[in-house]
């Protein structure tokens, strides 16, 4: 099992709002299984994110390569208030 922490740039989602992310992990590969959670970076309480809809999408690469494989997942934010996050992602290779 692979765990990276702290995937991509920071961003803020407000009270209510979904951000859509795709992710990947590296030319053609299919990782199988993933997990996403959001990594939260406020110390704000009651501020719940969730996320929802995970997906894998065959995307057209470079020339004669085979299709690459990236990943989807929506994040909600089911709080009253702005939080700061990012994602923790997870394999099961």
């Amino acid at each position: 099992m692979a765990l990276f922490r702290s995937v991509g740039n920071p961003v803020i989602i407000a009270a209510g709002a979904t951000h859509y992310w795709h992710y990947w992990f590296g030319r053609g590969s299919d990782v199988g299984v993933t997990m996403v959670t959001p990594n939260l970076l406020d110390s704000q309480i009651n501020v719940e994110l969730v996320t929802e809809d995970p997906g894998v999408v065959a995307v057209q690469d470079v020339g004669e390569n085979p299709p690459a494989i990236h990943y989807t997942v929506r994040v909600r934010n089911l709080g009253n208030y702005l939080m700061m996050y990012n994602l923790n992602v997870g394999t099961l290779l």
